[in-house]
């Protein structure tokens, strides 16, 4: 894995240090040309620093093999050098709790990069940890908890509420009692507090099955434009998606989400990157030579006898072949199917159906103690959507001070700007107005920053559009010895509680 660029804004002298899941090619992924904005803009152009710049490199997860695969290339394959009972590609969430499910079967772990956790990483700047992704699974997530615990890794409560922030004023309990402070028209207050009851009333009596099918907007379109805007971002930064892209049976859900009905969430420094960490090390501890990076697997091909698996791989850049008598896909579905010639052709597009989110995080560095007014704020008026104080799970707002402090900011992309994220120059002007937005909030925040830190993924969430109940589970079907595990595979937010679940449906789906 190459370092990170560092860039310095014209605009602003700001640093940004940019990172991540991108790669160039065709197919939604290549660079927008400068005419789809404005050369003004354009000429926010990002330069090397002397104070403090670095050359520009490009950083973060190998998408050079993925996107070549996609782009129609043929890797070399060798001949079978092993057999094992079960393989499990991808050593994201889901695939790391495969394998620890799989303890005591002879059970091997390829993961592409150099490193484990997919969308669950974690950074960090002078001693302070952030995440990169997801960030907190809660109480009710009694597996997880359970297997955190075991290993030694138990994670922390997080204290408090959300807030919605207007003007630079925190709004607790906006969904319910405290919808009576906002500073909105009484009959907007009046809609934020009283939807929540209806959706509640609506879970209830509608089977889940049938509110899949419908939209999230439909249920919203009675109410003021402030709520659907609240939901537009919410949905974005938790699941990818706005409300018209959003089945009801989610939508629905997310409002006991807010509500506290969800039992008490949990997270670690460095948010799930953490836990996908101390996983990781404890599996290569527990199980040496089982699980093994920098592996990219190309393509999985099923014998003529229909009972194993060859799976072709470059093992550091050299092929590799395995043949497995069961398989687990633990990577998004976008590209398993590329790497199933055999597929049919049915499950294949329903594959193709499923959508997802590009997605960049900023961490905003910063000198002193930043605000702290919740473990995550909400806005209405910025580019991005919610904010985390990176501490927030250590100290809940009541940290010692003066101290470096870190704000992780979830800043979720329109499909149609996925080609953004190879775009420096955008994407420095893109953390030029995180820090502008968060002035305008919280006049002063500007001087205090360090630089900001951005790491970007092509395909971070799974959208959840109406009727994706049915797709995921038509995409996942298992395909002779072939299972699949990845948090896609179940219709639901993607989290490291659904890969774990998923996990456990594949595994048992092996026997």
């Amino acid at each position: 894995m190459s370092p990170p660029r560092t860039l310095v804004s014209r605009r602003t002298a700001l640093r940004t240090v940019i990172a991540g899941a991108v790669g160039v090619g065709p197919l939604g992924c290549t660079s927008s040309s400068s005419s789809e904005v404005s050369a003004a803009r354009l000429r926010l152009a990002a330069e090397t620093s002397s104070a403090g710049g670095c050359p520009l490199h490009r950083g973060g997860e190998r998408f050079d093999q993925p996107h070549s695969k996609r782009d129609g290339r043929e890797f070399p394959k060798a001949p079978v050098k092993e057999s094992v009972e079960v393989a499990i590609i991808g050593g994201g969430p889901s695939g790391l709790c495969a394998l620890h499910a799989l303890q005591g079967r002879d059970a091997v772990l390829l993961e592409k990069e150099a490193h484990l956790g997919g969308n669950c990483t974690s950074d960090s700047w002078e001693g302070v940890k952030f995440s990169t992704g997801a960030a907190f699974f809660t109480a009710g997530d009694t597996a997880l908890v359970e297997l955190m615990s075991s290993i030694g890794a138990p994670a922390l409560p997080i204290a408090g509420g959300d807030v919605l922030v207007v003007g630079g004023e925190p709004f607790h309990d906006f969904m319910g009692d405290g919808a009576r402070r906002l500073p909105f028209e009484p009959s907007v207050r009046e809609a934020f507090r009283q939807s929540a009851a209806s959706a509640s009333k609506l879970r209830r009596a509608v089977p889940e099955s049938e509110l899949d099918a419908q939209s999230f907007a439909d249920f919203l379109r009675p109410y003021p434009a402030e709520l659907r805007q609240f939901w537009d971002r919410f949905g974005a930064s938790n699941w990818g998606a706005g409300a018209e892209h959003t089945s009801a049976r989610l939508g629905l859900s997310a409002y006991g989400w807010l509500r506290g009905d969800e039992e008490g969430r949990l997270s670690y420094p460095g948010g799930l990157g953490a836990a996908a960490t101390a996983l990781g090390a404890h599996l290569s501890v527990a199980l040496p030579g089982r699980v093994r990076t920098s592996t990219f697997t190309h393509e999985l091909e099923l014998e003529a006898n229909g009972r194993s698996v060859l799976i072709h791989t470059l093992s550091h850049g050299e092929p590799h072949t395995i043949r497995a008598r069961r398989v687990i896909v633990a990577v998004p579905k976008f590209f398993a199917e590329r790497l199933l010639p055999q597929v049919g052709a049915d499950q294949r597009a329903a594959m193709r159906e499923l959508r997802y989110t590009p997605y960049p995080v900023f961490n905003v560095c910063l000198n002193d103690v930043g605000p702290e007014l919740a473990y995550d704020s909400w806005f209405l008026d910025a580019p991005f959507c919610d904010v985390i104080p990176a501490d927030w799970v250590l100290y809940a707002g009541r940290g010692p001070r003066p101290r470096k402090t870190v704000l992780t900011v979830y800043h979720p992309l329109p499909e149609g700007q996925r080609a953004h994220l190879l775009d420096d120059e955008r994407l420095v002007a893109m953390a030029d107005d995180v820090v502008l937005y968060l002035e305008r909030h919280f006049p002063g925040l500007r001087s205090k920053v360090a630089e900001t830190r951005v790491y970007r993924r092509g395909h971070a969430l799974p959208i959840p559009a109406p009727g994706q109940l049915a797709r995921a589970a038509l995409a996942s079907r298992p395909f002779g010895p072939i299972a699949f595990a990845h948090s896609d595979s179940r219709g639901d937010v993607s989290a490291f509680a659904g890969a774990q679940r998923a996990a456990e449906q594949a595994v048992a789906a092996l026997d």
